[in-house]
């Protein structure tokens, strides 16, 4: 049935006013007739505003957005990064890029829907802040217009990414999605991914500038769960991840570089905290995550996806000969191999990922986090983008040190080919292989589905169809 423009938006308010319900709780029971009271309630103290904007963070963690879909299930399918040979798997439909299936079709509708109604909430915060006297001082409204500023053009980063083309000069003048920064019942136009570009970087320049006294700036990552929002550093890396997109190497490494500068805010993990015997490893590798989100389903989508205890069609590993060894290029040393994909003590009895096992000290301060951004990409876009492939390889060599590969790349003319081993091993459960692959344009990769040979993908088939839920409204 056709949607209107009506209901559309409808719909997007009434998502708006269920986040508001589920962010602040019985002070939504009190109905107001007039949409500006409830606006008044729930803006009205410091606390309220903390709650809506904890609401925002909270939907970004669901399980199809960043909680699952986007990170360790439905993208890392895609990427071909598990063995899916069964329809039993929630992803064999994905697995084949079967973007014609009605499975595919609704998960990719419900992907675009929960994105723009995300982004509509964010500009309705962006709003309302600045228009109420709350007791909020400037400086943190600042703050918190700056965090909501940068989600919206990192929300739409990705959007562009998943149902727009590559990007290159032939493609960037093509039709890729809308570009929101109000909530209205009009509905944007689609622009052209070079336009959605000069919006995200509008975007993350003020929110650059809103951000300039974040408290993380000079402080640490892991102070008061400053790497669980998008902070200051989160920005500027979401400017290098951008550059990078857009073919622009020198704004990217510069970009990329002014990160690493704040090495100290996001230090390398240790050797004891990934080496701790048990379930207390930091496989996340936390200290160094410069963005995440809060997910507090994320044991039961590790019990229901990841557990060696799980029937082999609904695991999701990468089967029984473990070709992640191929991954790894049979390294045991590398941390990433064998505290990561350790093999299953029960069940099925071969490797299995673990990054997201449940951690035995509760109060662990990544209990729940999925990562987004992590410095060790900083390093990866600077590999890619710095001025000499030797200088590229420095960027490179220290990620693999600090990993306890003992062996640096010495060659330069290796660079790419070894830039492209690091993300598969780097990113596994966090979704950006997949982009990576579409941005370099890669066809032939690597498959579990193959048992670690290779598998075409298709130019065409890293574009996701638009959903016909947003034509028909238009």
């Amino acid at each position: 049935m056709k949607t209107s423009r009506k209901n559309k938006s409808l719909t997007i308010l009434l998502a708006i006013f269920a986040i508001a319900l589920t962010a602040s709780c019985q002070k939504w029971l009190d109905v107001k007739p007039e949409d500006k009271f409830t606006e008044e309630q729930i803006y009205k103290t410091p606390g309220g505003v903390a709650e809506v904007m904890n609401g925002i963070y909270l939907r970004l963690g669901e399980e199809k957005s960043y909680g699952s879909y986007l990170t360790m299930t439905m993208m890392e399918v895609l990427a071909q990064r598990y063995r899916v040979n069964s329809d039993r798997s929630a992803f064999y439909y994905y697995n084949s890029r079967s973007y014609n299936e009605k499975k595919v079709q609704e998960g990719l509708a419900a992907i675009w829907t929960d994105m723009y109604v995300t982004i509509g909430n964010i500009n309705d915060f962006i709003r309302i802040l600045p228009t109420v006297d709350n007791g909020l001082t400037q400086e943190q409204k600042d703050q918190y217009l700056g965090e909501a500023i940068g989600l919206r053009a990192f929300l739409h980063f990705d959007v562009l990414r998943m149902f727009g083309n590559y990007y290159d000069e032939t493609t960037k003048s093509e039709e890729a999605i809308p570009y929101y920064r109000k909530l209205s019942t009009t509905i944007e136009p689609f622009s052209t991914s070079e336009e959605i570009i000069a919006y995200i970087l509008e975007d993350i320049a003020q929110a650059e500038q809103l951000l300039s006294k974040d408290p993380i700036i000079g402080g640490s990552s892991l102070e008061n769960y400053n790497n669980n929002r998008f902070n200051f550093y989160a920005a500027k890396a979401l400017k290098a991840r951008v550059y990078q997109w857009a073919g622009d190497k020198e704004k990217a490494f510069a970009a990329a570089k002014a990160v690493i500068d704040a090495q100290n805010v996001f230090p390398w993990v240790n050797h004891a905290a990934i080496t701790i015997a048990g379930k207390d490893t930091d496989r996340k590798f936390f200290s160094e995550i410069i963005f995440s989100v809060f997910n507090p389903d994320l044991y039961t989508i590790y019990q229901n996806h990841f557990d060696g205890n799980l029937l082999e069609g609904e695991l999701l590993a990468t089967g029984p000969d473990n070709s992640v060894s191929k991954v790894y290029e049979n390294y045991e040393g590398d941390y990433r191999y064998t505290y990561l994909w350790p093999y299953a003590t029960s069940g099925i009895g071969y490797r299995t990922f673990v990054k997201y096992v449940d951690l035995v000290n509760k109060d662990n301060k990544s209990r729940f986090m999925v990562p987004l951004i992590r410095m060790s990409e900083m390093y990866y876009i600077a590999a890619e983008s710095a001025p000499t492939p030797t200088e590229g390889l420095g960027y490179l060599n220290t990620v693999r040190q600090h990993r306890n590969i003992i062996t640096d790349i010495s060659n330069p003319a290796n660079l790419k080919n070894e830039i492209t081993k690091e993300y598969r091993k780097e990113f596994y459960g966090e979704g950006q292989l997949w982009f990576y692959y579409k941005r370099s344009k890669i066809t032939s990769v690597m498959s579990m589905n193959s048992n670690g040979s290779n598998t075409t993908i298709p130019l065409v088939e890293y574009r996701f169809p638009i959903p016909q839920v947003e034509l028909n409204g238009r």
